[in-house]
């Protein structure tokens, strides 16, 4: 029998930090296969007691990459938190394995039962960073977008990137701004696990980098930690035994107002952790990303392309991602550019066109890749059905002819109203409102 197979709980053995180095290990036990992770932050330059606090979170955080191995029915959680940051757990279990649970029809996971120990005081301090801002970078055009509007603003941030490639590396070479990087190294007997039949699939990975992220910023005393998750991080690709089911859970507004609170509660810190771009849509990003050119040699939101060695090969040109960017960026790049920017011009690809009908919500559900709304991908294709560089393009013409009604004005409008539901403190959002507008999405 495998080591990991009929493990009845997830155990929080311990963990440890070395203040000196900068190097935290956490340990998981699933049985008795006990597995540790490794997160080297380098030597912090700053003592602050928040920052034991924000790692018993990551600690919990990480231990989703080794519930999944056995999924196992309960956890025992063996970590004194903070009674307010007990909805986050939760939530973090239910919600964010929510995806795991449905790709491997384990229906109890979406009730996990969490035994928590002993409480933990509540922090004797309330702490809001106020240093250069520290913005998370993914290579992708939202990220680009806060970078610069936060450059634009004089905030100067610090980027920040957890075991960045070579692509996300460009990127931040060319904003110009300090960087900041932090290695994690899960047990390298993952693999081997994986490979003998233990369980996998998608886990709340946004809310352990954002963690990472906070005890980052706190160790170097910087401010708060800025993502660039949008509004159609929020909605669920299905609804499965009455629960909702989103790839992007840990992007979410849910996810980030659960966090911001154990955050509060556990480690006594306010405002530490927002996403600028929290009210935007997927194309009214887009449309701001189109502003600067600086980025077309290097973006990428293509998950393939992360997985190569070579920062070249940017873009499949095959995956939900792919299709969805090159659908989002089409109104407001205009084909020239789009096409250096990707390489190809996917809308000449009838090979693809089922993948769009997914986009567009014709068949299926939305794809578990981090895409937007049905209705911003309907919005996208009216656009282009007026667009004279993409209104005769194969894929748009096939699209135009199935969908039964394109959005109305009053629908394109909303797309780029950028009013959603939001926590960007207003120092921020003063930033983010000075790029302006898209342009005029509707010609």
């Amino acid at each position: 029998m495998n080591a990991w197979e009929q493990v009845e709980a997830l155990g929080f053995p311990g963990r440890e930090f070395d203040a000196r180095t900068g190097v935290a290990r956490f340990h998981y036990a699933l049985g008795d296969l006990v597995l540790t992770e490794t997160v080297d932050f380098g030597p912090p330059s700053v003592e602050h007691p928040a920052i034991e606090r924000v790692l018993d979170l990551l600690y919990v955080a990480a231990s989703t990459s080794y519930y999944k191995i056995a999924a196992p029915r309960r956890v025992e959680l063996g970590v004194a938190l903070a009674e307010g940051a007990l909805p986050w757990v939760r939530a973090l279990f239910h919600d964010g394995l929510g995806e795991f649970a449905y790709r491997n029809k384990l229906e109890y996971v979406l009730d996990l039962p969490i035994e928590a120990g002993a409480a933990a005081e509540a922090p004797g301090w309330r702490y809001q960073p106020a240093g250069a801002p520290l913005a998370a970078v993914g290579g992708g055009k939202d990220s680009i977008v806060t970078m610069e509007a936060l450059q634009l603003a004089g905030l100067d941030p610090v980027l920040f990137s957890v075991n960045p490639n070579a692509i996300i590396r460009g990127v931040m070479e060319v904003s110009g701004q300090p960087v900041r990087t932090v290695r994690r190294q899960l047990d390298p007997r993952m693999r081997e696990l994986n490979e003998a039949g233990a369980y996998n699939g998608h886990i709340p990975v946004t809310a352990i980098n954002s963690l990472i992220a906070v005890a980052a910023s706190l160790m170097h005393g910087l401010g708060p930690v800025v993502m660039s998750n949008e509004s159609s991080a929020s909605v669920p690709n299905l609804h499965w035994l009455g629960r909702e089911i989103n790839h992007q859970w840990s992007k979410g507004l849910p996810a980030e107002a659960h966090l911001r609170d154990a955050l509060l509660a556990h480690a006594g810190l306010a405002d530490a952790y927002f996403s600028l771009l929290r009210g935007l849509s997927e194309l009214h990003i887009a449309g701001l990303f189109a502003k600067f050119t600086a980025y077309d040699e290097v973006v990428t939101s293509c998950n393939a392309a992360f997985k190569l060695r070579d920062a070249s090969e940017r873009w499949c040109g095959h995956c939900p991602k792919c299709r969805f960017v090159f659908l989002a960026l089409a109104p407001f790049t205009g084909r020239d550019r789009l096409l250096h920017i990707f390489g190809t011009d996917v809308f000449t690809d009838l090979t693809q066109l089922e993948g769009y009908r997914e986009l567009m919500g014709l068949t299926a559900h939305k794809p578990f890749e981090c895409v937007g709304e049905i209705e911003e991908s309907l919005v996208a294709l009216r656009l282009l059905t007026e667009h004279p560089d993409w209104r005769d393009a194969p894929i748009v013409k096939a699209l135009a002819a199935e969908v039964p009604v394109l959005p109305t004005d009053a629908e394109v409008d909303a797309a780029f109203a950028g009013d959603g539901p939001n926590v960007v403190p207003p120092k921020y959002l003063a930033a983010l409102n000075g790029l302006g507008r898209p342009r005029s999405a509707r010609r």
